[in-house]
């Protein structure tokens, strides 16, 4: 079988994440698989560029909770569902917040705070 054939979902292409083109199955690269998930190379002809991705399979018929991956459970996913995307405004936020304190800025945390770890 032909690796491009566990990628069903992407059958039609996915979209370039640099000028929203279409990038056609024929562009997308699998880089690795393990276990449930495969490291993509995409490369757009419309504007040239090259992405990677990472897909992670899981069960997507039948009702239930999905498996849930990395740092976000699903509590967040409730909660943050029905929030507006990361827009421009949200990131300049975050980039002063930064450029002021650090992460300890970002996040809310006192740079004294002894709990804080190390990084």
């Amino acid at each position: 079988m032909d690796p491009r054939d566990r990628l069903q979902p992407f059958a039609n292409g996915v979209d370039c994440a640099v000028c929203g083109g279409l990038v056609p199955m024929n562009r997308i690269r699998i880089l690795a698989r393990r276990d449930d998930l495969a490291f993509l190379e995409l490369t757009c002809a419309a504007c040239q560029s090259e992405s990677l991705g990472i897909v992670v399979a899981g069960r997507s018929e039948g009702p239930g909770p999905r498996p849930v991956y990395g740092e976000f459970e699903l509590a967040d996913d409730t909660r943050f569902r029905h929030l507006p995307p990361i827009g421009a405004d949200d990131l300049l936020v975050a980039r002063d917040l930064l450029r002021a304190g650090g992460i300890d800025a970002l996040v809310g945390r006192d740079s004294n705070d002894p709990d804080r770890g190390s990084a």
